[in-house]
């Protein structure tokens, strides 16, 4: 059975265990897929913002949507509202702009953080853009 999780644990490691590998199966998808990292300054400095990006289109229309945002929250966040506002949908500006404004659906800003909002939705337009070859 799937471990629960309490109110004060954001994973299901226990004393002493280390994850040192993930793997992930190889996809077509991948093909289709960025990663952008926003930090303050140094190279290595945590993220302000990150998001990851896979996108297939098949006909013009948006046929494989996958969209998870880091620094945004305690840990990583999939971003199904925007998934779904892109499935099926054609692979151009009006479907990229009703995935962004999906992006930050559910989220709930708190003081000092409230510009992640913002900021993600910049960065999801960003990534979809450079997808169909609007941003270098």
């Amino acid at each position: 059975p799937e471990p629960t999780l309490a109110a004060d644990h954001e994973h299901t490691l226990q004393a002493g265990e280390l994850i040192s590998a993930i793997t992930l199966p190889l996809s077509t998808a991948a093909r289709a897929s960025a990663y952008l990292k926003l930090r303050d300054r140094a190279s290595f400095q945590f993220a302000l913002l990150s998001l990851a990006v896979v996108l297939e289109t098949d006909e013009g229309k948006v046929s494989h949507a996958r969209l998870a945002a880091g620094g945004v929250g305690t840990r990583p966040w999939r971003l199904r509202a925007s998934e779904a506002a892109l499935l099926g949908q054609p692979a151009g500006p009006g479907t990229w702009q009703a995935a962004v404004a999906a992006s930050t659906q559910g989220a709930q800003a708190l003081p000092g953080n409230a510009f992640k909002l913002e900021l993600l939705q910049r960065c999801v337009a960003h990534e979809l853009a450079r997808h169909m070859g609007d941003v270098s």
